[in-house]
């Protein structure tokens, strides 16, 4: 190891015991005594880069490839052909590299193959270079990767080869990796940034394990972008594989892999899901396997015709996620993981719905069918409930800088005095005349109107609303109307929120009235945005038969006030005409 690395790859590691159970080490016919004192040194981490040179120059060969035999049950067994580089890289997973690549996950409890650690990151390091210089194979065996199943009467064998690289990047070995790397090792076609799947995985792991990712998406991106068996792409693998992992890490290493060029809507070629042969993609998987986060991630990078695509079964991400949630719903054995899965499965089928999921998508031929439609519906009934919440918000962000302003300028305003007149031989200095701004009621309009340059209109359309009904056209058109009304067209914020005034018999907040609705020759109706905004929900709840949509404002007098048609919603101008909004 070079002068210039780090202390921490100098420092002592905690140590594991070795552990081989029910596994068989063969060597090939003919292996020399130094060759196998090599192998078994190298397992038991007790040889240095000078054991190994000596024992290269007694005639050890470097290149050797031995053999793990496990057998698996009675009829058959499972070979592993492995070099001497990957019995050298340290791996304190678990399942270990080594146990994944034998299948031993299979039978947990039947074999063990637990190798212990090298007594530092340094000694792991000089004694693989060592192992290289003296002509080890970087790439592994020949023809590694291999995965061969030899079917025989009553003994079966499979028989599978492994390179050093995918075990170094299984075990999150950095160090390893970098050794690899810096050899000149292939990396292309081995898939090495599929999540793992079988293993254990906690937060040191999880951290070693970006860390590997990271180092080879900046030395070959491409790397991201390669595709496995069936088609499969990263995301998927990572959705599929990512139920043990800490949605952190999940969601960090898609960002990584998003940001290197993998796609977020390929479709991969094995009916994995029961979903009628291909054709899903990764939001498909996301929701078969309840991976809520990932959908949560997923939508804002997808557009409409993404989130609907369907399956060659004809499911959509939707109807996968609702089906999922009535599984969920109806299991007989309440738990906390099933408690905050189903929270999270119901935010997830809300995010779709926002994102320009189709409801009438969603199949009802079956009564199992019939079921999971009932509970995205009652899904997007909560989402019209927050939606009324979700727009006062957005508008409220619009409007939130020109009143920070206001309130600004309407304390320093009284302050700002004309700069007072120089002394002269002939005159003495005249003070400073008072603030023309103080003790003035125009001050908080022209603070108001100052502070119309800093509102924020297109906070409106930062508001995560996409849907393929007309629900979310109107609504941020209303939005659109009411903070430009608002910031452009009132005296102060006060006007905005409204003052309190008998309605129905009641006296409530009618904030600001800047809709009318067109009566011919009678007196225009005004009304206000929560009124329009109740009326799109309406609309949309009475498209799909949804029921139990919430007004959430002046209950007493129903929706009478919010009964209009679209085309007669408009405003009226400063002379007094009507003009149309032009929302359909």
């Amino acid at each position: 190891m070079s002068a210039a690395a780090p202390a921490s790859d100098q420092q002592q590691q905690q140590q594991q015991t070795y552990v081989i159970e029910n596994v068989e080490v063969r060597f090939p016919p003919g292996s020399n005594a130094p060759t196998k004192r090599l192998v078994r040194s190298t397992m038991r981490r007790t040889i240095t880069p000078d054991g190994v040179r000596r024992l290269i120059r007694r005639g050890a060969d470097p290149r050797v490839v031995v053999e793990l035999l496990w057998p698996r049950g009675p009829a058959g067994r499972h070979v592993l052909d492995v070099c001497v580089l990957s019995l050298a890289i340290d791996d304190s997973s678990r399942l270990s590299a080594l146990e994944d690549a034998l299948d031993i996950w299979v039978f947990p409890d039947a074999a063990q193959l637990v190798l212990p650690l090298w007594p530092s990151r340094a000694r792991q390091e000089a004694v693989l270079i060592q192992l290289i210089r003296a002509g080890a194979r970087v790439d592994g065996p020949p023809g590694a990767p291999t995965d061969v199943m030899n079917l025989g009467t009553g003994d079966d064998e499979k028989r599978t080869s492994h390179c050093p690289i995918q075990m170094a990047v299984r075990a999150a070995n950095l160090t390893a990796v970098k050794v690899l790397t810096a050899n000149g090792v292939g990396m292309r076609g081995l898939t090495l940034l599929f999540v793992p799947g079988k293993v254990r995985p906690n937060d040191e792991y999880e951290a070693a394990l970006m860390a590997v990712y990271t180092h080879l998406v900046q030395h070959d991106p491409c790397l991201a972008t390669e595709l496995g068996p069936w088609s499969y792409n990263v995301i998927h693998r990572a959705v599929m594989n990512g139920k043990g992992y800490s949605d952190g890490f999940t969601l960090a290493f898609l960002q990584l892999m998003k940001d290197n060029g993998a796609s977020v809507t390929h479709r991969h070629q094995f009916d994995s899901l029961g979903l009628g042969g291909a054709d899903a993609t990764p939001l498909h998987e996301a929701a078969q396997y309840r991976a809520y986060p990932a959908i949560e991630w997923l939508c804002p990078y997808l557009t409409p015709a993404d989130i609907n695509a369907s399956s060659s079964a004809n499911k959509t991400p939707l109807g996968l996620a609702g089906g999922q949630l009535a599984n969920l719903v109806g299991h007989p054995l309440p738990s906390e993981r099933r408690d905050e899965t189903i929270s999270g499965m119901k935010g997830a089928v809300r995010t779709l719905l926002l994102s320009g999921a189709a409801i009438d998508m969603v199949p009802t031929a079956t009564d199992s069918d019939r079921h999971d439609r009932r509970l995205v519906d009652e899904e997007y009934v909560q989402l019209l409930d927050q939606l009324a919440d979700d727009v006062m918000d957005a508008v409220n962000g619009a409007l939130n800088p020109q009143r920070d302003v206001a309130n600004l300028l309407t304390r320093l305003l009284p302050l700002a005095r004309p700069k007072p007149s120089d002394s002269t031989d002939d005159a003495p200095a005249v003070p400073s005349r008072p603030s023309p701004f103080a003790h003035s009621n125009e001050t908080p309009q022209i603070a108001w109107k100052v502070g119309a340059f800093f509102h924020e209109p297109e906070a409106v359309d930062q508001m995560r609303l996409t849907t393929h009904t007309p629900l979310a056209g109107r609504i941020k058109a209303a939005m659109q109307h009411f903070v430009k009304c608002a910031a452009t067209k009132t005296a102060g914020n006060r006007e905005v929120v409204g003052v309190m005034a008998n309605v129905g018999g009641r006296v409530v907040r009618v904030p600001l009235q800047c809709f009318a609705v067109n009566r011919g020759q009678h007196a225009h109706r005004r009304l206000g945005l929560r009124e329009v905004v109740q009326k799109a929900r309406l609309d949309e709840a009475a498209r799909f038969g949804l029921t139990g949509v919430v007004k959430g404002f002046n209950t007493h007098l129903g929706n009478e006030e919010c009964q209009f048609e679209w085309q007669q919603l408009g405003w009226v101008d400063e002379t007094g005409r009507f003009q149309p909004l032009g929302i359909s």
